[in-house]
């Protein structure tokens, strides 16, 4: 079991699908990473072949490129 902070730092720049096994009043999640990929499709086929159905799924790096903004 490994908190989620620390799987984001180790899997930098990646798709991540982790099962949450202990959520503490503070704040802090831990469980598993079940798999990861730099592709989200990939991720995606890994996760079908193991046949998971219930996984939080993260990006542990930047969504926006430098450069550009995004509006809500």
């Amino acid at each position: 079991m490994v908190k989620f902070e620390k799987a984001k730092r180790k899997y930098k720049n990646m798709w991540i699908a982790f099962s949450t096994k202990k959520e503490l009043p503070t704040g802090e999640i831990y469980g598993d990473v079940i798999c990861h990929d730099r592709d989200r499709k990939k991720l995606h086929k890994k996760m079908q072949e193991k046949k998971i159905k219930f996984a939080y799924i993260a990006f542990t790096g930047r969504l926006i490129k430098p450069g550009y903004e995004v509006m809500f």
